[in-house]
């Protein structure tokens, strides 16, 4: 590039368009420095870009990651043009930026700047981003005043931001209006129905599609297994397997269908999977290896989910890889492990966060660690820097209560900066029954029952403590309340157990 553009800049041109094809040809290329050197050269020779200069110019320098150079050059244009704030809206838009393209493209509409075909996609990606339907609806007016709603880039991407913005009914009437629909918009409506739920409609639509691209067996497989439907999700899977399927999975799609493995127990199929990763050469992905160990934890297979640990343990900050280590040994019952791996993590430099103490704090506790558990509840904040919540709480209430230090664990909850939920006064009033404390069981028991009115296993709780300690008055006396409150008690549920 350097060597075609070296005759190119020896010239010395009249006209200041004459550097627009240039800084075009450098765009998306990474040659920064490069393009700097162009355009010193341009400032050398009293040159100032005009707008369809400066947007070739923000472009090129927001392809280079120099954003901040982007925008300079934007708001030294005098007279912008459409074309100008498109290139800077894209810019904001691809760099996360969205609240400053919103900005950018009040400012464009103020201007009485037409917005266009490009303008729209990326403003209403942002309103999606930023959950802003009615900023979306207003956008979605501006377009049909123009004749762009029929546009498809501009129609699937209204139906993108409907979706997103969880209005399905809005998104499916501008899909049926659509006389010409890409596969996008397809795909965006069958992934809306499936985080809504709307199983039948996401399938009546997939049956439907001329053309279904990977994207649209990921989106059914994902939502399958997101809905709890397993064996669809594993069904769909094998069908793109099948030699006559014109689409094959990607890693996206293995990512997918692999926590439906998980949900079925579906061992032996999640080792078909895996096989499957590895034929076409993904076994090195750091996500599939880290999905896989995920799977292999779920399913109760630690050899083979610490063999994948073990390859993705040396990644660079891959800390979902070193919480699910951490919570597959503390789900099943080895704590010492899981304080181990935790020990390990903090060796190679890995931040831990929330998850990775409700892993470790729920492994010592159903081991017995009570020291351990309490000293890493202790380091969380005053050496992590990381702020405990209700689950940590629980855990550590859980801790002790299995331990038998019910009043330490009552303590504890009134020293809670929030107020303390189901999960731990449940915990509490577990323990209370284990180490025979009727005291702090009914205190406990009086909270659930504000928390919980309708749970009756806690009702059913606190009678058995009262029946272990031969107090069968208070078991009627609890009875007659529960039937006075209307609270049906959950059946295969006994008063005394």
């Amino acid at each position: 590039m350097r060597t075609l553009l070296k005759p190119l800049l020896a010239q010395d041109p009249r006209f200041v368009s004459f550097y627009a094809p240039i800084f075009q040809s450098l765009t998306g290329k990474n040659l920064l420095k490069l393009g700097q050197q162009v355009h010193a050269q341009m400032a050398l020779r009293g040159f100032e870009p005009d707008a369809y200069l400066g947007a070739k110019m923000v472009a090129m320098y927001a392809s280079s990651d120099d954003l901040d150079s982007a925008v300079a050059i934007f708001h030294r244009v005098n007279n912008p043009s459409t074309l100008l704030y498109n290139s800077i809206i894209r810019a904001y838009t691809l760099h996360g930026f969205s609240e400053e393209t919103m900005e950018i493209y009040g400012r464009m509409h103020c201007l009485g700047l037409k917005a266009d075909n490009f303008t729209y996609p990326f403003v209403l990606k942002c309103c999606a981003e930023l959950s802003r339907i009615w900023i979306g609806k207003c956008v979605h007016g501006l377009s049909l005043k123009v004749g762009l709603e029929s546009d498809m880039y501009v129609g699937t991407s209204l139906i993108n931001m409907y979706v997103k913005c969880c209005d399905m009914s809005d998104a499916r009437r501008l899909f049926d209006k659509m006389t010409v629909r890409d596969v996008s918009s397809w795909n965006a409506l069958i992934a809306g129905y499936m985080k809504d739920g709307e199983i039948c409609l996401a399938e009546d639509l997939f049956g439907k599609m001329p053309g279904r691209n990977i994207v649209s067996w990921t989106a059914m497989i994902s939502g399958y297994t997101q809905n709890g439907l397993a064996e669809q999700a594993l069904f769909l899977f094998d069908e793109m397997l099948k030699k006559d399927s014109k689409v094959k999975p990607n890693w996206v799609t293995i990512m997918s269908v692999l926590p439906a493995c998980a949900h079925s127990a579906a061992l032996e199929r999640g080792r078909k999977i895996h096989n499957f990763a590895s034929r076409i050469g993904l076994e090195s992905n750091v996500s599939i290896q880290t999905a896989l160990l995920a799977m292999y934890a779920k399913c109760g297979s630690l050899l083979d989910a610490r063999q994948c640990f073990e390859r993705v343990r040396g990644t660079q900050n891959n800390l979902v890889a070193w919480n699910t280590m951490i919570t597959a040994y503390a789900s099943h019952g080895r704590g010492s492990e899981a304080v181990s791996t935790f020990e390990d993590m903090i060796v190679a430099g890995v931040q831990p966060d929330n998850i990775t103490f409700t892993g470790l704090l729920s492994g010592c506790s159903h081991s017995g660690l009570v020291d351990v558990g309490l000293k890493y509840f202790d380091y969380m904040k005053r050496v992590y820097s990381v702020e405990p919540g209700v689950e940590h709480y629980a855990c550590v209430v859980d801790l002790l209560g299995r331990a038998g230090r019910l009043a330490e664990a009552k303590d504890l909850i009134s020293k809670m900066p929030m107020q303390a939920g189901p999960s731990i006064w449940g915990a509490m009033l577990s323990a209370c029954r284990k180490h025979h404390n009727l005291e702090i069981a009914e205190i406990a028991a009086r909270s659930l029952f504000i928390l919980e009115p309708e749970n009756s296993g806690n009702y059913v709780m606190l009678s058995n403590i009262y029946a272990e300690a031969g107090m069968w008055k208070e078991v009627d006396n609890l009875r007659v309340l529960l039937k006075a409150q209307g609270v049906k008690k959950n059946p295969g549920c006994s008063w005394t157990e």
